[in-house]
């Protein structure tokens, strides 16, 4: 008889679970068609609201991709000046190479052809006082040597009476660079 009535409670008991089981899914169905429902009548009733909302979605993202926007090109410029701080850091030791005499001869020649010809003032670093003389009488080329700036390399030559400067030293040729390349280097790092 116990085992019976065992058997008769356990019987109910599922009776009742699967009972509560069937009401729940039920209440689940109904409350999530009134909450439908009553999301569609909240749009109907409320739509400033709801294009108050998409305005602002709108707007976090279009804040979002000008903050990217801005980020990428902080890193861009970044890169730049980083790769020309290396390039200033490679040139600063140019005139112990084997190149800087070509590099000096060539600057010089190119200085004196902006001067057509006349009588020219050329101001070095003192530490190419010598190799610009040395240059010039190579050159057969006689024009006043001052050794008044301090660079990493190169030559500022002027007429004598300073009506046409060329500043042609190694800073103002990468200051020109700079400008120059700022285009294409953030066009390679565009992809491009």
């Amino acid at each position: 008889m116990t085992k019976e009535l065992i058997q008769a409670v356990e019987e109910s008991a599922q009776e009742e679970i699967r009972s509560i089981r069937e009401h729940a899914a039920a209440q689940v169905i109904r409350i999530k068609e009134e909450a439908r429902s009553e999301g569609g009548k909240l749009k109907i009733k409320h739509p400033e609201y709801w294009k108050s909302i998409a305005a602002a979605q709108r707007t976090t993202i279009v804040a979002a991709r000008e903050k990217a926007k801005l980020k990428l090109l902080q890193i861009k410029e970044e890169i730049f000046e980083e790769t020309f701080r290396h390039a200033e850091e490679e040139l600063a030791g140019f005139r112990d190479s084997s190149r800087y005499e070509g590099f000096l001869n060539y600057v010089i020649l190119e200085a004196l052809a902006e001067l057509d010809g006349a009588s020219a003032v050329l101001r070095v670093d003192k530490r190419d006082v010598a190799l610009c003389t040395s240059i010039l009488r190579t050159l057969s080329q006689s024009h006043a040597v001052i050794a008044d700036i301090e660079s990493m390399g190169g030559v500022i030559a002027s007429t004598t009476d300073e009506s046409v400067i060329v500043k042609n030293t190694i800073e103002s040729r990468l200051k020109r660079s700079r400008e120059v390349l700022r285009k294409e280097i953030f066009s390679i790092l565009d992809g491009g």
